[in-house]
């Protein structure tokens, strides 16, 4: 398949709509909470590094006075955005464990957010059908994860979810395995007394990236996770990165070359570096802190995680 071509999207698999929500229905979103896990300890949303000048601003007419005005907020979880990409450079999400309810029925109803200017949310092109070699639109906070707290709330969580500003090209193969899975093993391994777990997710998103269907298709992506080791009593972090490279079609006259692993835990530090985000409050909790960045260590499944120094 020619780079930048290829079937036309046809019939989209999921659900879209194109009318967005009236805006005051977004009134009471209260997004990622900083004091989530412990009130003393304060986890920031990533700062916006080099991105400063890039970053989708909510409109006027939806701005929160005390905001920065340009963290997208949900329920449980705030998203940024970045404007040249049309796509999000973070997604962090309070999940609490004790309060979980992850059996609600999927929505499936992708739509754009009527806060921030429409032209900066792609909602179908490069979507649609895996055995066409378009995209998915892959969660970056994953469906189930702020679906917790009393029912009304856990639903319009799983709704909320679904916004296109939450979502980001990915093969239909490569959103799965340990990517799904790592949440939940930091769950299993966190202090039952505050079972609570921060985790923030976003592309790898460079100059250099493949174009498909008119659009830049990132190789990869990234996870943190910040919460109470049950061990050490510590709060801890970890990063994650997760190639989709041998999912991608190849391009024409050729194959990709690419020497990262496919899963991989690596200092919070490369992250920052990768994704060009300030990152340095959850960099001081990392595991791999006193790694160098260009250090990492292969997974093959959620167990093989180092979660403590």
């Amino acid at each position: 398949m020619r780079r930048g071509s290829g079937p036309p999207a046809g019939p989209d698999p999921l659900r879209v709509v194109e009318t967005p929500l009236p805006l005051e229905s977004y009134g009471d979103r209260q997004g990622y909470d900083p004091r989530f896990i412990l009130p003393d300890q304060p986890l920031p949303l990533p700062g916006p590094g080099r991105w400063a000048d890039d970053l989708v601003g909510l409109l006027p007419e939806a701005r929160d006075p005390g905001g920065d005005g340009t963290e997208i907020r949900y329920t449980h979880f705030s998203v940024r955005m970045a404007r040249s990409r049309g796509l999000p450079l973070c997604s962090a999400c309070n999940i609490d464990g004790s309060r979980s309810r992850r059996g609600l029925p999927r929505s499936d109803v992708w739509r754009r957010d009527p806060r921030i200017d429409p032209q900066a949310q792609n909602l179908r092109e490069g979507y649609g059908n895996d055995h066409q070699g378009l995209f998915s639109r892959g969660h970056l906070t994953r469906r189930e994860d702020p679906n917790w707290g009393p029912p009304e709330i856990a639903r319009q969580a799983e709704a909320d979810t679904f916004h296109i500003t939450n979502a980001a090209p990915q093969r239909q193969g490569f959103n799965g395995g340990i990517w799904l899975a790592l949440e939940d093993y930091v769950l299993d391994n966190a202090d039952r007394v505050n079972l609570k777990v921060t985790v923030i997710t976003g592309p790898i998103l460079s100059a250099e990236d493949p174009v498909y269907y008119n659009r830049q298709i990132p190789t990869a992506f990234w996870k943190i996770l910040a919460f109470v080791h049950a061990g050490t009593g510590e709060l801890t972090a970890i990063g994650y990165r997760r190639s989709q490279m041998d999912y991608l079609p190849r391009p024409a006259g050729g194959r990709f070359v690419f020497g990262d692993f496919r899963d991989s835990q690596v200092p919070i530090r490369a992250i920052a570096q990768e994704s060009g985000l300030d990152l340095a409050a959850y960099a001081e909790l990392d595991v791999m802190a006193g790694a160098s960045p260009e250090m990492e260590i292969r997974v093959a499944s959620a167990a093989d995680f180092y979660l403590s120094r």
